[in-house]
């Protein structure tokens, strides 16, 4: 037996038990179609970024700068 775990932005807890064979492998073939889709949408998103120069970490920096000299003009 192995095991899976899966983090979800939701504040649950389960655990499941699956003993087929087959049903093991369209669970996995799912999961794994899942993850593909988020990290497409999510390389599309950083997409939006990829040829900035800058790092992750400067861009983030100067959004929240922008965002807090908004804030500060209200």
């Amino acid at each position: 037996m192995g095991q899976i775990t899966i983090d979800i932005p939701q504040s649950v807890n389960r655990n499941y038990r699956i003993v087929s064979e087959s049903s093991a492998q369209e669970i996995l073939s799912k999961l794994e179609h899942l993850v593909e889709a988020e990290n497409k949408i999510d390389d599309e998103i950083l997409g939006l970024w990829a040829d900035r120069k800058e790092s992750v970490e400067e861009i983030a920096r100067d959004l929240r700068r922008k965002s807090n000299d908004h804030r500060a003009s209200k």
